[in-house]
């Protein structure tokens, strides 16, 4: 026991991570009772043989029961091939957990609870083969009473099979629980359904326990507030501190006697620092510290304000999609995020920190986590708050292609809210967190749900507020009131885009243009452009003899991404050309990066009118051969992710066009520019058309008139005179008064009916060279013959099973001829002496870098 200042003894708290010597064993039908201890006398004849002690194999906690059978050799690894079918399984099993868990000695009164942060989808636990208790739902955190016996005991943990759920085309209303729908079978995700001990479990021994402390901050008129919520398990009252510090010094400090069960405290700062998102300011963060007698939990905590606000210019009912974070409005772009993995229980803090580094990265300011997937974790969280993004949280229901309205059923209503209730609490210390949703495309024959017309999201709406005040509420995505951005919505109701989602496929050479183009929404919170994967990505999944053909009559590529396999469009744009996959790849990577900065650029030339730009997606929890991600499952970016980066930026010039291939027609190019601090007056923009060799073609230019803040047109420029089936580039420069170069894009399109000449484009020629500065390699590249390089990248170059990543700049500009280029990369969690890189291009051949 410990000794506070006055003499007095305080409890002590003994904490047991239970995190190894685990095993697993399957469990058909109810012969789980034979794995956790019960007696075999009394059952039927095959007992004795069938309650053996053989068929126990390792398991990993937290984890995952198919990434054990993977582990243990029985079953095959679902991210290779077809192979995901059969493991499907494995979820009609239950699954016996059991370990050996050895009980110090104890001091009088003390309590031995065992804490479950995670069971998928439940179960029951087993004490020495005594039912102590059980977990219904994957988001439950339990608490279980234990017998306080000191020695040597038996813990199993009997998880139940997987329930039926709804996949992707099915019937939301038939929905009974909130839990992930991805694994059911989604258009990213072949059928998985997860099982398994997937987030920690630990012993806690003690006689006074911090069962759970929440905490939500404020601040106004330069005065920051922290309310704490402290749940209690001990015999009697306990000696309570909550201490705030910043950089070590403590800022405010209570000192409280708790009763067992629920307390509330409060803590007073001065003048806090406050946490700002990215690109805005520093997200500071403080620590609170709650400890009672020598257990002690920490959290970190932000100050900030947050208004949502109408958008400006918005139609009478409009939600309100703009937000001003401590009285600065925050342009809210940023990434759809899906879970890390399909097999939860194997997501790891170094893969969330590397994914949430790449959105920071990329310029985004928010990041959606979309309701086919989870409700995030602390880690997810703490990553944001450290990198200064903001946190939109859907709850998980989501849309099916049958019926997309979640149940009535007052039973299910009273479930979403105990998740909710045992879910939010323990988010609302995250400073990230800046609104909640109710779900993913949920609507019925009038469009996108409102809380009036769904009594889930009604009853979810009023939790939210009760348990997380100052946070937003949105009751789905899209809200609305028309879901889809298409050319014939526009048409019809151009005012009713309030917040639309789709399409998700390249549109074409020109359709693509067009309907960009003609975009009228408040807020596009969900749309993509279609890509194969990165080619060492594509390696470690497909076998080399079973990755052509590359189209939907592949049996291989209809389960690696179907609905996203648009060969028969890359194929037409490159006049059917493409007759290997390393082309066809290319191709495609191509028509995805270029789709998709248009796409984010003609949606932010809309600002501040249109105030929320989300791309789906960021990564993929699961590989596929082709994919909306700009990520790769191994956490590589594909070009779409660095040409998004561009379209991002604070201080942009981009080009609006009207197609990618002349076809007979004039080629047709507008510049505009938008700064979001604001520029001072003075600035200059030419806008020209070079041939591929960098020739000039075509010029104008004019001065900006007066500040540059949103989005505004400074010139244009027609072309008519054009070469025959030739890569033409435009490019836009954008200087300051004073002569500095602000920004410069360049766009490839073609004189010609398709993208042909781009086949037909000799080599360029580049010379490169790299320095090592501990973890950053710097990459020169300077070009020195032939036409423009087109679609320059670094590549991961290491095996695809080599720990961390290699995090390298991008630019998908061509690069002229003459022309310098300098990219820097970061290397995090890897081993030093495996590095290696490959720089290659459409018209580059690969590479290494060596720079030694």
């Amino acid at each position: 026991m410990g000794q506070g200042a006055s003499g007095t003894m305080l409890p002590v708290t003994t904490v047991l991570l239970l995190d190894d010597g685990w095993e697993l064993h399957e469990a058909l039908g109810e012969t789980w009772r034979w794995r956790v201890g019960i007696p075999a006398a009394g059952l039927n004849s095959v007992s004795a043989s069938a309650a053996g002690r053989g068929g126990w194999f390792p398991a990993r906690v937290p984890g995952s029961v198919l990434d054990d059978l993977v582990g243990d050799g029985q079953a095959p690894d679902p991210r290779h091939g077809r192979d995901s079918r059969a493991g499907e399984w494995a979820a009609t099993r239950s699954w016996v957990y059991r370990r050996v868990v050895d009980v110090p000695r104890l001091e009088p009164d003390d309590r031995v609870v065992l804490e479950l942060d995670g069971l998928d989808p439940g179960g029951t636990v087993y004490w020495d083969g005594e039912d102590v208790g059980s977990v219904d739902g994957m988001f439950t955190a339990s608490r279980i009473a234990l017998p306080a016996e000191p020695g040597r005991h038996q813990l199993a943990i009997v998880v139940a099979p997987a329930p039926d759920a709804e996949p992707q085309v099915g019937r939301t209303e038939r929905v009974t629980r909130l839990a992930p729908r991805m694994t059911a079978g989604w258009d990213f995700c072949p059928r998985m359904p997860h099982q398994g001990l997937w987030r920690p479990v630990r012993l806690r021994i003690g006689r006074a326990q911090l069962a759970r402390v929440s905490a939500d901050a404020r601040v106004a008129d330069g005065r920051g507030t922290v309310e704490v919520g402290i749940v209690l398990d001990a015999a009697g009252r306990t000696a309570v501190v909550a201490e705030l510090t910043a950089g070590g010094t403590v800022r405010a400090r209570v000192e409280a006697t708790a009763a067992p069960g629920h307390n509330r405290l409060e803590l007073a700062v001065d003048d806090p620092e406050l946490w700002w998102p990215a690109r805005l300011g520093a997200p500071t963060l403080y620590e609170l510290r709650v400890s009672a007698g020598d257990e002690t939990r920490v959290l970190p905590i932000g100050f900030r304000t947050i208004e949502w606000h109408p958008n400006p210019g918005a139609p009478e009912g409009a939600h309100d999609y703009a937000l001003a974070v401590n009285g600065t409005e925050v342009p809210l772009v940023g990434w759809n995020w899906v879970p890390v993995d399909a097999r939860y229980g194997t997501i790891d803090g170094a893969r969330i920190r590397h994914l949430v580094g790449l959105a920071a990265g990329s310029g985004a300011r928010l990041l959606r986590v979309w309701g086919g997937g989870l409700l995030e974790s602390e880690e997810f969280y703490r990553a944001c708050d450290e990198a200064g993004l903001l946190v939109w949280q859907e709850f998980p229901q989501s849309s099916s292609g049958m019926q997309s309205a979640p149940s009535r059923d007052p039973v299910f209503v009273a479930g979403a809210v105990a998740v909710a209730q045992e879910v939010v609490p323990g988010l609302t210390h995250h400073p990230s967190l800046v609104l909640f949703g109710g779900g993913n495309e949920l609507e019925d024959e009038r469009g996108p749900l409102e809380d009036d017309r769904s009594p889930v999201l009604a009853a979810m709406h009023d939790a939210v507020e009760r348990l997380a005040p100052r946070r937003g509420w949105l009751p789905t995505s899209p809200t609305g009131p028309v879901f889809h951005n298409r050319m014939d919505r526009i048409r019809e109701a151009p005012l009713d885009q309030h917040d639309v989602h789709g399409p998700w496929e390249h549109q074409g050479l020109v359709a693509h243009y067009t309907l960009y183009n003609a975009g009228t929404s408040l807020a596009h919170t969900e749309f993509g452009v279609e890509g194969m994967t990165n080619r060492r990505a594509l390696d470690a999944l497909i076998p080399a003899e079973q990755q052509w053909p590359a189209g939907r009559d592949n049996p291989v590529y209809r389960h690696l991404g179907e609905w996203w396999d648009n060969e028969t469009l890359v194929q037409e744009v490159f006049g059917q050309r493409l007759t290997d996959v390393d082309r066809l790849l290319r191709a495609s990577q191509l028509l995805q990066a270029a789709g998709l900065q248009y796409a984010v650029e003609a949606d932010r030339r809309r600002a501040p009118r249109c105030s929320m730009v989300l791309p789906w997606q960021l990564h993929e929890s699961f590989p596929n051969a082709w994919c909306t991600s700009s990520v790769d499952y191994h956490g590589e970016p594909k070009p779409a992710y660095h040409a998004v980066a561009r379209a991002f930026a604070a201080d942009r010039v981009t080009l609006r066009i009207e197609r990618a291939a002349a076809a007979g027609e004039p080629l047709r190019a507008e510049a505009w520019v938008g700064s979001e601090a604001g520029l001072d007056a003075g600035s200059t923009l030419a806008l020209r058309l070079r041939d591929a060799a960098g020739a000039l073609l075509a010029e104008t230019s004019a001065a900006t008139e007066g500040p540059v803040t949103a989005p505004r047109r400074v010139t244009a420029l027609t072309a008519d005179a054009l070469p025959g089936d030739a890569v033409v580039i435009w490019e836009a420069e954008w200087r300051s008064r004073e002569g500095r170069v602000l920004d410069i894009e360049r766009t490839i399109v073609s004189t010609g009916a398709d993208l042909t000449p781009l086949l037909d484009l000799p080599d360029a020629e580049v010379e490169v060279h790299a320095e090592i500065d501990g973890d950053v390699w710097t990459v020169g590249i300077r070009h020195v013959g032939g036409p423009a390089a087109i679609a320059l990248a670094l590549h991961d170059a290491r095996p695809i099973e080599a720990p961390g990543w290699p995090v390298a700049d991008g630019d998908p500009r061509p690069l002229l001829p003459g022309e310098t280029r300098e990219l820097h990369v970061r290397w995090r969690d890897d081993d030093p002496a495996g590095r290696a890189l490959v720089l290659d291009g459409w018209n580059v051949p690969a590479q290494p870098i060596d720079p030694h």
